[in-house]
């Protein structure tokens, strides 16, 4: 063997790119391929011993090759003598069942084509895996979007709603103006927490729009009472007092006003009468005997 191709063997043994010599013995017949050489590379990458392949026709050394373009692409670079540049090709035979390479074809003689490879199957996978979780991370973006704005859309949803809660609890108690500077508030049904907190902002805005000085509050309706209700009602009358304004409760049954008694809440006697018909008149006579001054 010359010096020259020893050399040349040498230099492609220690390359890491895959380098194979084809060699169109027959023109135009794809099938006449034989591989000339196989440096280590190509062999490692393709999965083949060099003595099993080399020297032999394309179809020996590589089962169910002439089933893929490569061979068509091998004699057409030969013929043409042109470099054909494939980017990445998938491959698939008996020999690599499943690769990805970036081949390119360059002629060396009128016969023969030098084609270099590297195995990119590793890179192409690592690739397409990282696009994949890309992918779902968009995926999961724009569900993380959609499950804010249904959140958003539903917290309004849950503003309305308890406006409008707001709305009906304020219509079931009422704020009346009876006489001049005198209010009533008829109470009905359950007074919770949260029904006291939007009565008692309601009266007192009330008491502050139109001066009252009196307010007769009427449980009548009310349900039974317990610590909680005596309580919230102890404290609408002390807000009441912050703004000068006097309280009076009525209609209290004898149920709750047992269930008051037992209770912690201290409701001053004076601030409770029989019922709104006696405290309007008892108001009435008060400012009656005022305006007639001392007789």
């Amino acid at each position: 063997m010359p010096l020259s191709a020893v050399a040349l063997g040498g230099v492609l043994d220690l390359l890491s790119v895959g380098v194979c010599v084809w060699e169109l013995e027959v023109p135009g017949e794809r099938e006449s391929l034989v591989l000339r050489i196989c440096n280590p590379a190509a062999a490692r990458f393709l999965n083949v011993r060099v003595e099993d392949v080399l020297n032999k026709q394309i179809a020996i050394g590589f089962p169910g090759s002439l089933d893929t373009p490569l061979p068509g692409v091998f004699t057409q670079a030969i013929e043409s003598q042109t470099t054909m540049e494939l980017g990445d090709v998938p491959y698939k035979d008996e020999i690599v069942p499943d690769g990805v390479f970036s081949v390119v074809v360059r002629p060396l003689s009128e016969s023969r084509a030098l084609v270099e490879f590297t195995n990119v199957t590793d890179e192409r996978r690592a690739q397409a895996k990282s696009e994949a979780m890309l992918e779902a991370a968009e995926v999961a973006r724009s569900e993380a979007q959609a499950v804010a704005k249904s959140a958003k859309a539903l917290d309004e949803k849950l503003q309305v709603i308890e406006a409008q809660k707001r709305d009906i609890i304020a219509l079931t108690a009422p704020i009346l103006e009876v006489g001049a500077g005198v209010l009533a508030l008829p109470l009905a049904g359950n007074f919770d927490l949260q029904r006291s907190e939007i009565v008692r902002e309601k009266l007192l805005d009330a008491v502050s729009a139109t001066k009252a000085r009196e307010v007769v509050i009427d449980v009548t309706g009310l349900g039974e009472m317990d610590e909680m209700t005596a309580n919230e009602l102890v404290r609408l009358t002390r807000s009441l007092a912050l703004l000068g304004t006097r309280a009076y409760l009525t209609g209290i049954s004898g149920a709750n006003a047992q269930a008051l008694v037992s209770s912690n809440a201290q409701i001053p006697a004076g601030m409770c009468m029989r019922n709104l018909e006696s405290a309007l008149r008892l108001l009435r006579d008060r400012r009656g005997r005022a305006s007639a001054g001392p007789g």
